[in-house]
């Protein structure tokens, strides 16, 4: 039997329940989650030693985000972000005229840093390097525009 695993935002994994100041433990899908992106990147490297897995995701903080229709990548180590940067634009239709903001642990990092050195310093526990995008308008609204 062929069973696809389809991996939720990692928000999920990592939130608990709160309920007058006692922590919940996380539930045992989060825990089998974790577990399954584990073995999934372990895999992913041993297969592509040249190559980093990541997870792209809109930002939470964003009300205006463009989705992204898939958001697993495999890239070569030597990416550098602006790379990165541009197929993301493709992935979503981002228009031109609007910015787009990469973070890696609530972090920007020069456009001219290589993914390599980053996962190696920022991946998640699960091997995975999360990256999170929001946009910011540069050029002003075109509609309000005389």
């Amino acid at each position: 039997m062929n069973t696809t695993t389809s991996f939720s935002y990692p928000q999920t994994l990592y939130t608990n329940n709160h309920v007058a100041g006692v922590t919940a433990p996380a539930p045992a899908f989060a825990v089998n989650d974790h577990l399954e992106r584990l073995k999934k990147s372990q895999h992913i490297l041993e297969k592509y030693p040249d190559r980093v897995p990541l997870i792209i995701k809109p930002s939470a903080n964003d009300r205006d985000a463009f989705p992204i229709d898939k958001s697993k990548y495999i890239t070569p180590r030597d990416l550098t972000l602006l790379q990165l940067q541009q197929i993301i634009r493709k992935r979503i239709h981002f228009p031109a005229e609007k910015a787009l903001y990469m973070f890696i642990n609530n972090k920007l990092f020069p456009i001219t840093s290589m993914v390599g050195p980053i996962y190696d310093e920022h991946k998640d526990a699960d091997g995975f390097l999360y990256i999170t995008y929001c946009q910011e308008s540069t050029f002003g609204d075109s509609i309000n525009q005389a």
